[in-house]
């Protein structure tokens, strides 16, 4: 008969730090205190490290419920950690390797589901073996970002190893070993087939019930293997007469690929003979290349030293035609220079011809006054006598216009000798 020797909690519900509770196997042993200093967390711990999958059992919404949730003076923390030391004299664990198809995923949401499903191939194994006295020590931890592990001895375990060491026992979540408030009335009030688990679990049937369910589970699956064994034999023959065709085809092609080869030896010869004679053909006709090739490459280098002194001249003549262009260049931009000044002092010219233009009709209109005064003088001498000044003065305006005249006259000939 197992029987509790300790409990560790450690970041489990209002357990933040670590704590250890002892018991000494023998007796009753009581917790007692005032209402919510949690009394009810302890059996709490213990349901929840022998595999409760429900956070409603728990008295929590979520299982991360059960993780330390921090007060006003520490922080929350992030793993709940219940371990569980057991002794039973005649129970020892031991480890072996085989196949065990399991995980414990004891993901921490709404359902709180702990799936033991999956493979671990050569991973060790929890047996149950009569042996002396032996602890057993069992830990259950939850992470807050939803992982959590079993461990039976400090090594990694599935749910379901958890539960065949307990199985028959009377310890378990929903066995009879733990009644907390209310479960009495609970089972009382329950349903026959309910009341009738927890009966089969006290009297230590139901390990074998498991036993026998897991055995028809077996046979059932032996029953569909053997169904489907006439299924088998005859897609094995069926696949036996498609590879004895297979066979007569791979036969006949044997045949067919040893007279291929032998029909291509003998045109690879053929073939041979003949490219053995184009290749003499084709060495002659390489000699004869290699000869012209040579005279050619002769020829070429006369011309291209030809080539060589006509390009120097080349450059020669054009260095000449370059200096030639800008001599023209030169000349040219003198002569529109010159051709500049001659429009320039031909405009000159121009405008000192309509100067004596104009002088020239001034002086034939002086002119013709002076005619008309000198038959005006002759007409009325005797009433111009008082005019003589006046007359004086018109003479000498003629004189100096006459001068003026004169004077362009000598200016418009240097201009004409000057632009000769």
């Amino acid at each position: 008969m197992l029987k509790l020797k300790r409990v560790e909690l450690q970041g489990f519900k209002s357990f933040a730090d670590r704590t250890e509770l002892r018991f000494n196997g023998s007796g009753i042993a009581a917790i007692v205190g005032p209402n919510g200093c949690g009394k009810s967390n302890v059996a709490d711990a213990i349901n929840w490290v022998l595999g409760e999958q429900s956070a409603k059992s728990l008295r929590g919404a979520r299982m991360e419920d059960v993780i330390f949730a921090g007060t006003h003076g520490r922080k929350p923390l992030g793993l709940a950690s219940v371990s569980m030391t057991l002794v039973d004299p005649g129970v020892h664990v031991e480890r072996t390797n085989g196949h065990a198809d399991g995980h414990a995923n004891g993901a921490a949401n709404g359902h709180a589901n702990g799936h033991a499903n999956g493979h671990a191939n050569g991973q060790s194994v929890t047996a149950v073996t009569p042996s002396p006295e032996h602890d057993i020590t069992l830990t259950r931890r939850l992470f807050r970002s939803g992982e959590s592990e079993y461990l039976i001895d400090g090594r990694p375990a599935r749910l379901r190893d958890i539960q065949d060491i307990f199985m028959g026992t009377g310890l378990g979540p929903e066995t009879y070993s733990i009644i907390e408030q209310g479960r009495i009335g609970q089972l009382l009030s329950s349903r026959p087939q309910d009341r009738r688990a927890v009966i089969e679990e006290a009297a230590g049937i139901s390990k074998f019930k498991a036993r026998r369910r897991l055995a028809e589970a077996r046979l059932e699956g032996s029953k569909h293997n053997l169904e489907r064994v006439f299924d088998i034999l005859e897609e094995v023959g069926r696949q036996a007469n498609s590879l004895k065709r297979q066979a007569a085809k791979a036969k006949r092609y044997v045949e067919l690929k040893t007279e291929m080869d032998a029909q291509l030896r003998r045109l690879l010869a053929s073939k041979y003979r003949m490219l053995e004679r184009e290749a003499a053909k084709i060495a002659l006709d390489l000699n004869l290349a290699t000869q012209e090739f040579e005279s050619l490459a002769a020829e070429t280098s006369a011309k291209e030293q030809e080539y060589s002194r006509s390009q120097a001249a080349s450059y020669q003549t054009e260095s000449q035609l370059t200096e030639a262009r800008k001599r023209l260049s030169d000349l040219t931009l003198e002569l529109e220079r010159t051709r500049g000044r001659l429009d320039s002092q031909s405009k000159q010219v121009s405008i000192i011809d309509q100067r004596l233009t104009q002088g020239e009709n001034e002086s034939s209109q002086i002119a013709a006054q002076v005619t008309r005064l000198d038959e005006e003088q002759a007409a009325h001498a005797e009433s111009l006598s008082g005019q003589d000044q006046q007359f004086t003065e018109v003479t000498g305006r003629l004189e100096a216009k006459n001068r003026e005249r004169e004077t362009v006259q000598r200016t418009l000939g240097e201009r004409e000798r000057a632009i000769e």
